[in-house]
């Protein structure tokens, strides 16, 4: 009852009010009072319809000049918004087309120092920049020259600057802020928000509600096709882009602590004032519109401090470019790209407004902003009603509470009885609905309203309290699983690994018994809960995964001591069958020694893993161990092929310069007879091949042994074939001198012979007639025709004597030649 008086003294101090304030209702009843007798519809004089004497010619209007102008000012209540006709009507000068930025903000918010920043005026030239608290802008203002802009589209267009008056002010009321947001929110083309150093919840609060009732403005505007005579156009009442600027912004931005938390980014300023926009609550939750709903698109700049001087800070008019800090400048260029890229000049009939339509619309939007179109706060009866309703639920919301924590306290805040619970509910939601019924006896419209209301409100909250019962019996036993957990672990943790696996499960099974009987005695109240089931079944899993982590700590320490054993035999079966020597053995020692020691290393692993027998990882690593003794005695085997290899290699360089002793010219005269040099080479050539049979007898079944065979031939033949090389080179010194006689004798008559087989023919029998005068007379005719040849074709002169006769017609000549030779 206490709250019931405190809204009825509201009540009565709000009526108070609202008889003081009785001058202010008069007047919007009286315009009001106008819109009805025209259906709710304001006229305005279209530039297209005035008559003559009602227009001023071009020539006497004031031209645009490089100066603030005043387009709009208060009226002397400072509640109406009146034009400045003269300097409105400079806006008939502009040609081409125009677009508007206009900026509005909290008073004192330094709009005016940002507009002179987006228009590169600096030092005191610009809109007036206030080094007071008393605000300097009275209405709308604007830059008298605009300032020439290319799009990205390439299209030039004149860009009109708005200062605007600063929201809240002294004696200004929110009506009139309205009225100048509205203005100049509909004449932009891009509209900027400006505040100080953070995003405020107010800020955000109290710019919606104007943009609101802009739009239901904006709307009955439109409703009013009279305003445009013939060529209305829906697209010129509409919302422009919204940029929201934070001056003075030094506070660094973070992201979101979780992936999932989108709402709650701030990584930059974009997504920190959406973040706000979607957190923003309104007293009445029917109101679902937000900034994002109205805008063509919403976003957000900060700008760091501008200056650091407290005297520039305190009259930044006279700051010049130099004076502004590097930070500040980075980000206002942005800021003057973003505009230039998101300017997009309002259209009527599908082409750009020019500077006499954006005259006229400024007419229209004051006119209609005058006369009563701005939407209206409700009523303070409603108010009242409204704010007794809401306290009278939250009182009874309160005593429900009150009655559901006598029983918790009763319960030590404790688990409750499910059944007992609901109970107590009901009981504490019929005594907050009979003294509902009470409070607000008399106003059977809001009862009925907020009986379904209240009762919503304690449903939900029992439903809450009822999850956080189940999560109280829920962590009681919980604790109580813990516990248990605990116990078990203590009793398995005396086992000592490894132990055979069947060991170990006898164990577990005693263990589980006895801590399930433990369980249900400690809970034996909350057994009826369908929380004790789940319990108990987990605790049954969580036992469950106790035994199956010591099953894992059993299979390792198993794992273990397979790992050890096997790599002790291996290392056994290595020990002992290394060759420390360089002599390889033989294959069959070779192979009875890796066979025996390959028994002994699988009965060394099969001793030292007993624990392991009955474990289904035994058969794996004992297939393992194989595996690598036989690698192991690869290994083995091919260290002795290796050091076979060797053996060969030796034995093979030792026969070979033998050989090559017992056949140097020390030892043979040459030249000699070809056929004795042959007997002599085949002699020393068998010999050290039987001497290689008879020393690596042992090994002739090895490859190795074969591949040293081939070798050594492979090498004699080499020696032979020098020593028959070595013969020719003594054959040739001792003919050297008869040969040459014959060379210059033959080349006297060569040129009697035009064929290569009469030439070659000519100079080969002069050398036999030089040859049988000397020594080599004794020789064999084939000797001294194979010593002729190897002359002929070492000797310059006389194959350039060959090489001049080769043709066609003389290799027919010569075949002939041949033939007739080989005939006789």
């Amino acid at each position: 009852m206490g709250s019931v008086l405190r809204v009825a003294l509201e009540f009565f101090f709000l009526v108070a009010i609202s008889l003081a304030s009785k001058d202010d209702i008069v007047e919007e009843q009286s315009t009001q009072s106008m819109l009805d007798q025209t259906d709710g519809t304001v006229t305005e004089t279209n530039l297209e319809d005035l008559t003559d004497s009602d227009i001023i010619q071009v020539e006497d209007f004031v031209k645009p000049d490089d100066r603030p102008m005043q387009l709009i000012k208060p009226d002397f209540t400072h509640k109406k918004l009146v034009m400045v006709e003269e300097n409105v009507k400079a806006l008939l000068h502009l040609e081409g087309a125009v677009a508007v930025v206009a900026v509005v903000g909290k008073y004192h918010s330094g709009k005016s120092f940002l507009l002179n920043q987006l228009m590169s005026k600096n030092s005191g030239f610009g809109f007036r920049v206030g080094p007071t608290l008393r605000p300097e802008t009275m209405g709308i203002w604007m830059w008298g020259k605009p300032s020439q802009m290319e799009l990205p589209n390439g299209q030039q267009v004149q860009v009109v600057f708005l200062d605007t008056e600063g929201f809240a002010g002294s004696n200004v009321s929110e009506s009139y802020d309205a009225k100048i947001f509205a203005v100049s929110a509909l004449l932009s083309s891009y509209l900027i928000y400006n505040s100080v150093k953070i995003i405020d919840q107010a800020d955000l609060d109290y710019l919606e509600l104007l943009a609101r009732r802009t739009q239901l403005f904006a709307l009955r505007s439109q409703l009013s096709r009279a305003k445009w005579a013939q060529d209305f156009n829906h697209n010129l009442l509409n919302f422009p882009p919204l940029l929201w600027i934070i001056k003075d912004f030094v506070q660094a931005l973070m992201p979101s602590d979780g992936p999932n938390d989108a709402l709650d980014d701030a990584s930059n300023p974009q997504a920190w004032l959406h973040h706000m926009m979607h957190s923003s609550a309104w007293e009445n939750e029917d109101h679902s519109i937000s900034l994002l709903d109205i805008f063509k698109s919403v976003e957000c700049r900060t700008l760091f401090i501008p200056a650091t001087s407290k005297r520039l800070l305190q009259d930044l008019s006279q700051a010049t470019e130099a004076d502004l800090t590097t930070e500040y400048k980075e980000e206002r260029d942005q800021i003057k790209e973003l505009l230039r890229k998101g300017l997009i000049p309002k259209e009527k009939n599908g082409r750009p407004i020019t500077g006499p339509e954006l005259a006229s619309l400024i007419e229209v939007l004051v006119t209609a902003a005058n006369e009563g179109s701005l939407s209206k706060i409700p009523s303070r009866w409603a108010s009242f009603v409204s704010s007794m309703e809401k306290s009278a639920q939250q009182d009874c919301l309160k005593f429900y509470d009150v009655e559901m924590s006598v029983l918790h306290q009763q319960h030590e805040n404790g688990p409750i009885n499910e059944r007992k619970f609901k109970e107590w509910h009901m009981q504490a939601v019929n005594k907050s609905t009979n003294l509902l019924e009470q409070v607000l006896f008399g106003f059977d419209d809001v009862l009925n309203v907020s009986k379904p209301e209240l009762l919503e409100q304690m449903n939900e909250r029992f439903e809450k309290a009822w999850e956080i019962n189940e999560r109280k019996i829920r962590l009681r036993c919980s604790e109580v699983h813990q516990k248990i957990e605990l116990v078990a672990i203590e009793k398995l943790q005396d086992t000592t690994f490894p132990v055979k696996t069947s060991d170990l499960a006898a164990s577990y099974n005693r263990v589980k018994g006895d801590c399930i009987q433990q369980f249900e005695d400690s809970l034996e109240q909350l057994q009826e809960n369908a929380a004790f089931n789940k319990s108990i079944m987990a605790l049954m899993i969580s036992l469950n995964n106790i035994r199956d982590s010591y099953i894992l700590k059993n299979k390792k320490a198993i794992e273990e001591v397979l790992v050890t054993a096997a790599t002790n035999s291996i290392d056994h079966f290595k020990r002992d069958v290394n060759n420390p020597t360089s002599e390889p053995r033989s294959p069959a020692e070779i192979k009875r020694l890796t066979l025996a020691e390959f028994e002994k290393a699988v009965d060394l692993f099969h001793q030292q893993t007993e624990v392991a027998h009955e474990n289904h990882i035994y058969d794996a690593h004992l297939a393992l161990v194989k595996s690598g003794l036989i690698d192991a005695r690869a290994a083995s085997l091919k260290q002795n092929d290796n050091l076979v290899r060797d053996k060969c290699t030796r034995e093979i360089s030792r026969l070979v310069n033998k050989m090559r002793e017992r056949t140097d010219s020390t030892v043979l005269i040459l030249p000699m007879n070809d056929t004795d040099l042959d007997q002599r080479l085949s002699f020393e050539f068998h010999g050290a091949l039987r001497e290689y049979s008879d020393i690596l007898d042992t090994f002739s079944s090895m490859e190795s042994y074969h591949e040293g065979s081939r070798a050594l031939q492979r090498s004699l033949h080499a020696v032979s074939g020098q020593r028959r090389r070595d013969n020719m080179e003594a054959y040739r010194q001792e003919v050297e001198a008869p040969l040459q006689k014959a060379k210059q004798i033959a080349m006297l008559s060569v040129e009697h012979y035009t064929t290569v087989f009469s030439v070659t023919k000519h100079i080969t029998e002069i050398c036999l007639l030089q040859l049988d005068e000397g020594k080599p007379q004794h020789w064999s005719h084939d000797l001294k025709l194979n010593i002729i040849d190897i002359y002929l074709n070492g000797d310059s002169d006389i194959q350039k004597v060959i090489k001049a006769r080769k043709g066609l017609w003389s290799t027919l000549v010569g075949f002939i030649e041949w033939l007739l030779w080989l005939f006789s």
